[in-house]
């Protein structure tokens, strides 16, 4: 037994440090008459950065104003550059700007700091500016490479996108490029072990392979505020990933990094640490995009080495412990991972999160391997483990056919008490999703759903009810739901998903059964406003069903159009109704136009609907708004 104590205790709340001002530290610094972390900077330089740092937190969306302040700033770094980089006040100024910089700019900083490259990229502070270095140059480098699609001429062939830059530059950046890259798998041993280097090696990796963001990555916030932020990460339950175009040469490269790291006798080692781990996991997605057949061997290489390995056997007598454990849930809570009873990758969380990634990467075949070999037979005991129930979650994310669904589906429905029990229910999320994209298993799932929330007949009536607040029955105070409550998000996205099913009925009836105050708290939640949306827009609710909502709700569109997650739900309604539906809700919100008018999102749903011109003229409101059926906001 180990001496390490672990708390499983799944009530206690987890506590978050607070999260450290960079720009009240600088200043703090200055005060005890310390010029920051790092190389020393004079006072004059480091309190004028501390001010350029003040206005870019501000934000500036004027372009012209912000190339000025963008020249202005690293003008001011001439001839000081590699003490300003390995400053961490200087270094933070400097990462922020050089994706604006100029070209003469951005060359001046290539040209300096090259010659030291193995000391800046081991270095904590001036390692990030020789990434982001990496990162333009890379994208200037590409850019002309991007294929751009107008929406006015779908159909025609996609032209290369024009590049501001000059050639001269490209080659530059193109250069630099792979000259950082070279140098790092030159250096991969001892890369591979630095804290900071290894970064460096990720990010040569990303750029090499096109990657713009990792599964589960948010795009980096720049203190600069970009008017619209158009890419906001990769959520979960997503298995698709955006890459860009990038040369062969540097695909070239990708297959070199694979094949040397595969290559290492200590390759079964790697994935148990988290630098190494993290750093597998951005090789996986890079030769996703490079080369099947190696990505390929890498997936059978960790599964056959690190995985599971072949002299890893579960004896019968452990088998038979196995069932006993996860029919008894609290042995589950306490013990989490028994070894002996789950393979190696289990018990240790950076090999899980590698794990993870290679179910993201894996094609059909490969992925049968990996559930074979690691999660059949053990789904009920993964999905109620707080580290190991994301695993199957991934697992279920990434299943496309319906042959390995059906017996995933199997193993977990008799477990959906114990999921809910432990609190992991973005399992059951992922099994709705699944069940829906797949078009499997869907009747099933409410069934076994229905089971687990409803114990009595006389409670069918509130499915949707203890859907939303993945509640059993005998838990929720049925007798009160026309009053504000908490609603689960994971239970708001699984109903969502039944609305979505090809038979829906349960959840529709179960809706409309609802009394018009019970749900305007549904509408009018953050969470289960998107309710109206599945329900309005999916194709297996009835016409029948939506008119019954329209017309049930009919003398509480006032309250509803007021509140901000309500209006949302009002507008979704409203674009499922018929015309002479329409009006009578327009005559309705009209009667009382001043109170819409003084309520902040009423007043944009006011705008929206012309409801100003309907007071006025209603036979002019319907020209411009009932012209055909479907025509709405």
């Amino acid at each position: 037994m180990s001496e390490e104590t672990v708390d499983n205790n799944p009530n206690k709340k987890r506590i978050r440090k607070k999260r450290k001002n960079f720009l009240a530290n600088a200043k703090k610094y200055a005060k005890k008459g310390q010029m920051g972390r790092g190389t020393r900077m004079s006072e004059e330089l480091y309190q004028y950065f501390v001010g350029i740092l003040e206005v870019m937190k501000q934000g500036s969306e004027d372009y012209e104003e912000r190339a000025s302040l963008v020249n202005n700033v690293l003008e001011r770094t001439k001839g000081e550059e590699l003490n300003i980089v390995g400053n961490q006040l200087g270094c933070r100024v400097v990462e922020i700007l050089l994706p604006y910089s100029s070209a003469e700019d951005l060359e001046r900083f290539i040209e300096i700091l090259s010659p030291e490259l193995r000391r800046l990229c081991s270095d904590n502070f001036s390692s990030h500016v020789i990434e982001t270095m990496l990162r333009v140059s890379c994208g200037r480098a590409t850019e002309h490479l991007q294929m751009n699609e107008t929406e006015e001429e779908p159909k025609k062939k996609k032209k290369k996108t024009e590049s501001k830059y000059s050639e001269e530059h490209i080659k530059n950046c193109y250069e630099f490029t792979l000259k950082i890259c070279k140098y790092a798998l030159n250096n991969l041993e001892d890369f591979v072990w630095d804290s900071y280097a290894n970064h460096i090696l990720r990010s040569a990796l990303k750029c090499l392979s096109g990657i713009t963001l990792l599964p589960g990555e948010k795009p980096k916030v720049n203190l600069f505020r970009e008017t619209v932020q158009t890419d906001k990460g990769i959520p979960p339950h997503q298995t698709e990933m955006q890459y860009k175009n990038v040369p062969d040469e540097f695909k070239d490269l990708v297959r070199e990094f694979a094949s040397r790291l595969s290559a290492w006798p200590q390759f079964k080692d790697l994935p148990y640490q988290n630098l190494t781990s993290a750093l597998l996991q951005v090789l996986l997605y890079s030769i996703k995009n490079v080369d099947k057949s190696l990505t390929k061997e890498l997936l059978k290489k960790l599964l056959n080495e690190s995985f599971a390995p072949e002299d890893w056997v579960t004896s019968g007598a452990d088998e038979e412990k196995e069932e006993e454990k996860v029919d008894d849930k609290e042995e589950v809570k306490t013990n989490g991972v028994t070894t002996g009873s789950l393979p190696p990758v289990f018990e240790n969380q950076s090999a899980v999160r590698l794990l993870e990634a290679a179910l993201f990467v894996a094609k059909k075949k490969m992925y049968t391997q990996i559930y074979a070999r690691c999660f059949i037979n053990r789904l009920g005991q993964l999905s109620t483990v707080p580290m190991l129930n994301f695993t199957v979650q991934r697992l279920i994310d990434n299943c496309q056919i319906k042959e390995e669904l059906e017996p995933m589906f199997d193993e977990l429905s008799s477990k959906f008490d114990a999921i809910l029990a432990s609190g992991n229910t973005g399992v059951l999320v992922a099994l709705a999703k699944a069940c829906l994209r797949i078009k499997a298993k869907q009747i099933q799932f409410i069934n076994s759903l229905e089971s687990v929330l409803i114990a009595k007949e006389e409670h069918q009536r509130y499915f949707a009810v203890l859907c939303l607040r993945l509640l059993p029955a005998d838990r929720v105070q049925l007798d009160n739901l026309d009053k504000e409550y908490f609603i689960n998000v994971h239970g708001s996205v699984i109903l969502q998903c039944i609305l979505e099913y090809q038979r829906p009925a349960k959840a529709v009836t179960s809706l409309l059964e609802l009394t018009p105050e019970e749900l305007l708290v549904i509408f009018t939640d953050a969470k289960g406003c998107h309710v109206a949306d599945a329900f309005c827009k999916s194709q297996c609710v009835g016409v029948k069903s939506r008119d019954k909502l329209v017309w049930k709700l009919k003398g509480f569109y006032q309250k509803l159009a007021l509140s901000q997650y309500g209006s949302r739900a009002f507008e979704q309604i409203y674009g499922a109704a018929s015309n002479e539906q329409r009006i009578k809700i327009m005559l309705e919100i009209s009667d009382k136009s001043s109170l819409l008018n003084g309520s902040q999102y009423g007043r944009l749903l006011a705008n929206k609907l012309g409801v100003d011109t309907f007071k006025l003229s209603q036979k002019k409101w319907e020209q411009a708004h009932l012209k055909t059926d479907n025509k709405c906001l």
